[in-house]
């Protein structure tokens, strides 16, 4: 794998239908052209990805909407675009006959959204197509928020474009645009509360099949490390042996667990570093030799919290005791 931080060299990669990761506010993104059907399938091949998860394609100008979402677009698509874009929130449209059906996994919509990250805004100018990019990851692993993330679970990928650490920690927003407004299909770092003040946000809750996902994250286990995690709320509730790990919100709460070893997400309990630092404590935690099982302390589900609690919920999903 090669690594650096030339992104005309990587937009080169992405126009020859090689695979590129590079860094997004959110997480890092494991890209291809949209367009290219043989490139996109690398992927899935890539990230052992099943081929019922959709895939998010990512632009650098609104005006790549038209190529991607069937016309005429529904004006609360401009209205979410104007407000949040550039930034951390994905929109479900229905697609254009253009966009490859391994994109979508066969589904007749299609999930857009524009990075602020300045190297994956460049990545895409320089290659001109939009860029089709999961998680770099390994599927229904922990999500990449450095380089080095990227590097112990994948090895078939063309360049590796390093930006450092990304920005918000957890994976954007999603939202499905609907007649009478937006229900959300994953929390993100853009809230409920900041969508409403743009568009009526509907009651989310809505069952899908597990292989007609309009949008990724939405399997119940997901973002899991490979060593067992438990979700506790309090120090008494956890019984834990020498050489166990506990994730806590704040520094201040360090005394608590004693003969533990311990990490903290915060030094004061700030929900947004909280974000900031979920998936990289939880990578130091799996791959510290010295740690069996892992414990994480839950936090409120308010604002950015409530995607935090979605990606904790979900990366201990097949572990509850």
């Amino acid at each position: 794998m090669i690594k650096g931080n030339d992104v005309e060299y990587a937009a080169k990669c992405i126009k020859e239908g090689g695979l590129v990761a590079f860094p997004t506010e959110t997480v890092y993104g494991l890209g291809a052209d949209a367009f290219n059907a043989r490139a996109v399938a690398r992927i899935f091949a890539e990230k052992q990805r099943p081929e019922f998860d959709p895939l998010i394609v990512h632009i650098s100008s609104v005006r790549q909407i038209e190529e991607l979402f069937r016309q005429p677009v529904d004006e609360k698509v401009y209205r979410l675009a104007e407000a949040f874009w550039p930034g951390p929130l994905t929109i479900v449209y229905k697609r254009s006959d253009s966009v490859p059906d391994i994109v979508t996994s066969g589904l007749s919509t299609v999930a857009v959204r524009m990075p602020s990250h300045p190297l994956a805004a460049k990545l895409i100018e320089l290659s001109g197509k939009p860029i089709v990019a999961p998680s770099a990851n390994r599927f229904g692993k922990l999500s990449p928020t450095q380089a080095s993330h990227v590097e112990k679970q994948l090895d078939g990928i063309d360049y590796l474009l390093d930006g450092g650490s990304t920005e918000f920690g957890v994976e954007s927003t999603v939202v499905m645009i609907t007649q009478n407004g937006v229900r959300i299909l994953r929390p993100g770092a853009v809230t409920a509360e900041e969508l409403s003040t743009h568009v009526d946000v509907l009651d989310s809750e809505t069952d899908y099949d597990d292989r007609d996902l309009p949008s990724p994250g939405m399997l119940k286990s997901h973002y899991a490390p490979r060593k067992p995690l438990y979700i506790i709320n309090k120090p008494s509730e956890l019984n834990y042996d020498e050489g166990d790990g506990v994730i806590i919100v704040s520094e201040e709460e360090r005394g608590l667990y004693e003969n533990a070893i311990v990490r903290s997400l915060s030094k004061t309990g700030d929900i947004q570093e909280v974000a900031v630092n979920l998936f990289a404590v939880l990578h130091q935690m799996e791959d510290d030799d010295d740690v069996s099982d892992i414990y994480i302390e839950a936090v409120k589900e308010k604002g950015i919290g409530k995607a935090v609690m979605d990606r904790i919920k979900k990366a201990a999903y097949s572990y509850k005791k």
